[in-house]
């Protein structure tokens, strides 16, 4: 499947727009966000989970499988948008790349999360990166489509018994109201399978009361298209908001008390600059 030239555009306008708006490491004064970024962002280190996590990407890109998608119930796909689609164009396009990844499985080692909410598990490439990275954390993933999640958890069972996250399947918005009050709190939100500008603020509007001030809320492909940014937008100046970061590939909402001011950054590695 080739990405329509239009999407690839608005790729490159997005990027050369957070290009410029960058700050690296030394613009920030927060301790806090000074080791948040040490830690998520310019940390280089390898890790036997990534390698662990990428062969099992490696083996979807190679499956000849097709599965049935005639009831889609987000905002499409790169994968495509019919009725049938490639597992391998799925983890060429659906999954997270290898530094997205990367960062969430840091994310969690740093917040140490004991639950973690995923919205969208698609071949679970990004709940196995978090689920990696908070070991003792228990992680519910939410997939639309039962095919897709039985996928999902054929990669669970290859990166091992003891990295098991629970897949519900069905709609986020028939899910989301009877399991957050069986999870109580929430540490960890990662919001990745609706993208659509409505349903994302719906879906953070339902997730709010479960916060605390230590959660994290992490929103992918927030330059997806121009409704994902205006989500954005809406949600990094929502008043229980008082912290957020642009990584670019996903965005960061902090909830934490001790931020006296609220405060945008948009970050990137000091040596891209």
């Amino acid at each position: 499947m080739s990405v329509p030239f239009s999407t690839h555009w608005h790729w490159l306008r997005a990027a050369a727009r957070y290009y410029w708006r960058a700050q690296t490491r030394y613009d920030v004064h927060s301790p806090f966000l000074a080791a948040w970024l040490k830690a998520v962002v310019e940390d280089e280190r390898e890790y036997y989970a990534f390698d662990e996590i990428e062969i099992i990407r490696q083996y979807w890109l190679r499956s000849p499988q097709m599965i049935d998608y005639s009831s889609d119930l987000g905002a499409g796909s790169r994968a495509g948008q019919g009725e049938k689609r490639a597992v391998k164009e799925m983890a060429r396009w659906s999954s997270v790349d290898q530094q997205t990844g990367r960062r969430l499985f840091r994310m969690m080692q740093f917040s140490q999360p004991k639950t973690i909410l995923e919205l969208g598990t698609n071949l679970g490439i990004s709940a196995m990166y978090l689920q990696r990275g908070a070991v003792g954390a228990q992680l519910y993933t939410i997939e639309g489509q039962a095919p897709v999640a039985r996928l999902a958890q054929a990669s669970f069972h290859r990166l091992g018994k003891q990295y098991q996250p629970e897949i519900i399947t069905g709609s986020f918005s028939e899910i989301l109201p009877q399991l957050l009050p069986r999870m109580e709190q929430v540490d960890v939100v990662w919001l990745d399978g609706d993208h659509r500008q409505e349903a994302t603020l719906a879906y953070f509007e339902e997730i709010l009361p479960f916060l605390h001030p230590g959660s994290v809320v992490a929103v992918g492909d927030i330059y997806w298209s121009q409704g994902m940014e205006a989500a954005w937008e809406i949600l990094k100046n929502h008043p229980s908001v008082t912290l957020s970061v642009d990584l670019f590939e996903f965005g960061v909402l902090f909830f934490r008390e001790e931020q006296q001011a609220k405060e945008h950054f948009t970050l990137i590695p000091y040596h891209y600059k």
